[in-house]
């Protein structure tokens, strides 16, 4: 039987209600880990895209906490906040 309709029977046949939140919570749960995994082999293969010297750049922009405003972007792409 397949993963999916096993899961299906379960969730039909033996899984009481109140339990139904509990496993929209695991569902979750691990969609939010899988994205995390994502971001994670990202990070990892970050040298490969960005070299050395851009990298410490960044490190340095961020201890110096300069960062780019938010508005002042939109403003300048002429982009309202109501159209986000």
């Amino acid at each position: 039987m397949a993963l999916a309709k096993k899961i299906e029977q379960i969730l039909r046949d033996e899984l009481k209600p109140e339990d139904i939140k509990t496993v929209v919570d695991i569902a979750e749960f691990l969609k939010f880990k899988e994205s995390q995994n994502i971001w994670t082999k990202i990070n990892e293969s970050e040298h490969e895209y960005i070299s050395e010297e851009e990298r410490l750049h960044f490190e340095e922009i961020k201890l110096k906490g300069e960062f780019i405003d938010q508005d002042k972007l939109l403003n300048e792409l002429e982009i309202n906040q109501d159209e986000i």
